[in-house]
């Protein structure tokens, strides 16, 4: 079975919260990439519905908050959550864009900086 990824995912672990409707769940993000997040969580999740989103991008007071659509749904083979699923941006500004890049690539540059000491 072939790659249907169309862009690179960065692995990261942010606390989230979806909201719809008055009731929110919370969950984890376990990547990100161009298009969208991967999500663990342990509440089922409904394909195709839209949801606001709210991520807390650690060390930093302020939540990035966008519009979504959970695009798929599946059982995890994880211990930490039941669920597993990818959440389509739908709505994400350009600024709350610049943010969680910023954190991501830190992640991604601080083992390399380790490495050459």
């Amino acid at each position: 079975m072939g790659e249907k990824r169309k862009h690179m995912r960065f692995n990261v672990l942010m606390d989230a919260i979806f909201r719809k409707g008055g009731a929110s769940k919370q969950f984890k993000v376990n990547n990100f990439s161009r298009e969208g997040i991967g999500v663990l969580s342990e509440e089922s999740l409904d394909e195709g519905e839209d949801v606001e989103v709210e991520l807390m991008i650690p060390g930093d007071n302020m939540p990035v908050i966008f519009e979504g659509k959970i695009a798929w749904v599946s059982g995890s083979v994880s211990d930490s959550a039941k669920y597993r699923g990818g959440i389509q941006f739908k709505n994400l500004s350009s600024g709350d864009r610049g943010r969680l890049m910023e954190y991501i690539y830190q992640k991604w540059l601080r083992p390399s900086r380790d490495k050459t000491k």
